[in-house]
């Protein structure tokens, strides 16, 4: 990744369809979504989750004009989020900068642009757009594993707990005679 500290360049601009913008560019938003199907049974706390994805990221790039030539450039470069022609199908453009490279965004469509617009009284103008990430389906299902801790099985508390393991011991696997059996259940 681009240390912004050495070299701020690389993260004032954007580079769409290999078109570098006029003016600045700020990238706002930019994430790495994933989907997560929460299965929980009825009357059980917890659940278990299964990892479903990725999700497309959405986002929005701040294009700011403050000089004649960007005005200039503008035109040219608005071009390329124009709306295509009716029966025509959008095609995903390649974008790069250095925010959206480390989270490995590198194709987009337009969702939406707003009119480009003064900022404020220094004479900067600013046009948004809003974009969401494009990458084609692939399989993606897997459930995370669940944690290695391991459960500590009840032990007896009072003397009805221990007369209650005693005889489940007994039925299971009878060592005793049934006078001891009595004897012990009874608490004796």
């Amino acid at each position: 990744m681009i240390n912004p500290l050495r070299d701020s360049g690389p993260w004032s601009t954007i580079v769409l369809a290999s078109r570098r913008n006029p003016g600045l560019a700020e990238v706002v938003g930019a994430g790495s979504p994933r989907d997560w199907d929460i299965r929980k049974g009825y009357g059980l706390s917890g659940a278990f989750v299964v990892y479903t994805g990725d999700n497309l990221a959405k986002f929005t790039v701040r294009i700011r004009l403050f000089e004649e030539a960007h005005f200039d450039e503008w035109d040219s470069w608005a071009q390329l989020l124009t709306k295509p022609p009716r029966g025509v199908r959008p095609k995903a453009l390649d974008i790069y900068h250095p925010a959206l490279d480390d989270l490995q965004i590198r194709s987009v469509v337009v969702e939406d642009r707003s009119q480009l617009a003064p900022e404020d009284e220094t004479g900067m103008w600013v046009c948004e757009i809003k974009f969401i990430q494009f990458r084609a389906p692939v399989p993606m299902l897997s459930k995370p594993e669940g944690s290695t801790a391991t459960l500590k099985e009840p032990t007896a508390e009072d003397r009805y707990d221990k007369s209650i393991l005693y005889l489940k011991d007994q039925f299971q696997n009878p060592t005793d005679d049934l006078g001891t059996v009595f004897s012990r259940a009874l608490g004796g």
